[in-house]
């Protein structure tokens, strides 16, 4: 009886759930079936809120791209999104298929995938933003309709097709003249053997001859050292001063950069405040915070009044300042050399140079310094370099640890050498025992701006072992601002 029970509520379960679940397949199709076997463009056709949009696309002959078996997801505006659209656009046959080109892009995405920002490929060659129902600033008004080649997204905005940050600095008339002036005079041919042709054979070294011209690629020092402003997936903010602003900042980095030649001096400072002046991310003049960080890691303070205009672009934003000051110690940052990665010697002492792992109970942390001992040779050195160094007062500090070194128990000397090794610029210092604290070496003053500056670890003007021991962790050379 109760195995009879047991059936009869087992086959009424599984009746239901089979009921169930034809219902719910009913329900899908009865939502998909309409559309799934139609392509976008007769979606889009069939829909009397996006006939503007649909005769765009038979004008451009994109009608039969998005018709085809390929997968598409395209941004359609409404009617109303187009009815300012630039007659010029539409009557340009190029201009046209890159606006319309603009609103489609491959492979299908849905506003439920869209948690966080997807920058989409579009087939016009630039990327717009997608999150939740937002493309860039349009609203999709009507969501994830499906077609058996894609997905349709139906927006209350046009997506005009924009120059990227580079073009706009280049081609804009509203950009201030001097710091435009000084980007483009940054262009540089460079090598670039991809596309070149050639001609022949060195015999004596063997490489490679090009026909002239066919070797080289103009680029620009901004793009390859700071960021490619040109590039369309990337987004950034980008800064440019008013002239007046330009020529107050250009001139306020000038002593810093004291050489032989006033040009030279001057675009070394035109560097120095143009490098930071591009950020990643947008950064629109409603929310952008007080202070933000450039790809050296300068801090560059933002004062929302002093933006005279914003600039959309394709893959950021323009601001046109009348004030973007940054401040000499948030521009020159100190320099750390590991003792241990010396790049010149005196002479050949690798038989008694040693590299020791250690740990520094003042900081809690381990390390690794040179130690060379028994060199038998007076002023001893190792050579090291800091490139680019402003023209301005430093200090040099060390952490130079005597832990009783083979038994030693009594001190030894030992001087950083700025430009020579037997430079008398800074002192010989005492190392002491035990002391795992930075020792302040001295100030030393560069007068010139200094593109390579040696700095060498000199021993005592001895030849005995327990006087003339080199030993350093680090050295640190701090701009005094």
């Amino acid at each position: 009886m109760h195995n009879k029970i047991f059936h009869s509520l087992l086959t009424l379960a599984a009746t239901g759930l089979l009921f169930s679940g034809c219902k719910k397949w009913q329900d899908h199709n009865a939502i998909t079936d309409n559309a799934v076997d139609k392509n976008l463009f007769q979606l889009i056709s069939e829909n009397s809120n996006l006939t503007k949009f649909a005769e765009l696309l038979t004008r451009s002959g994109k009608d039969q791209l998005i018709a085809s078996s390929k997968t598409f997801t395209v941004f359609a505006p409404t009617n109303n999104a187009l009815a300012t659209l630039d007659a010029a656009i539409v009557n340009d046959s190029a201009k046209l298929s890159q606006f319309v080109l603009n609103h489609i892009t491959t492979q299908s995405y849905y506003t439920t995938q869209a948690t966080s920002q997807l920058r989409l490929s579009m087939l016009s060659g630039k990327y717009n933003n997608m999150l939740g129902k937002t493309f860039e600033d349009a609203n999709i008004v009507t969501a994830d309709q499906y077609a058996k080649n894609g997905v349709l997204q139906v927006i209350d905005k046009m997506m005009p097709v924009l120059p990227n940050i580079w073009e706009v600095m280049e081609s804009n008339t509203q950009i201030p003249a001097k710091q435009k002036a000084y980007l483009q005079s940054l262009y540089r041919n460079i090598f670039d053997a991809t596309n070149a042709v050639q001609t022949g054979v060195d015999p004596t070294s063997g490489k490679p001859i090009y026909k002239p011209g066919t070797d080289s690629v103009r680029s620009n020092t901004f793009w390859l050292n700071v960021y490619d402003l040109r590039r369309e997936s990337g987004q950034y903010t980008f800064f440019i001063l008013a002239d007046a602003a330009w020529d107050a900042e250009v001139l306020k980095y000038k002593p810093y950069f004291a050489t032989g030649t006033t040009d030279s001096t001057t675009n070394l400072a035109s560097w120095e405040v143009v490098k930071d002046f591009a950020v990643p991310g947008v950064y629109t003049a409603g929310n952008i915070p007080d202070t933000v960080l450039s790809r050296f890691e300068t801090k560059v303070g933002v004062e929302k009044p002093a933006i005279v205009q914003s600039i959309k672009t394709s893959n950021g934003i323009v601001h046109i300042m009348s004030k973007l000051a940054v401040t000499p110690k948030h521009k020159f940052k100190q320099y750390i050399i590991e003792a241990e990665n010396y790049r010149s010697s005196s002479a050949d002492r690798r038989s008694v140079t040693y590299f020791r792992d250690k740990y520094n109970p003042v900081t809690g942390k381990n390390f690794r310094d040179v130690l060379v001992y028994n060199h038998g040779l007076a002023l001893f050195n190792l050579g090291y370099r800091i490139t680019n160094a402003p023209s301005m007062k430093y200090r040099a500090y060390w952490v130079a640890v005597h832990d009783n070194i083979n038994g030693l128990t009594s001190t030894f000397t030992q001087k950083l050498g700025i430009g020579t090794y037997d430079s008398n610029i800074l002192p010989y210092v005492t190392v002491t025992l035990n002391n795992y604290n930075e020792v302040l070496l001295g100030e030393f003053t560069l007068s010139a701006y200094t593109p390579i500056l040696n700095l060498y670890l000199t021993a005592a003007n001895s030849t005995t072992a327990t006087a003339n021991p080199l030993v350093c962790d680090y050295i640190r050379i701090e701009p005094v601002l």
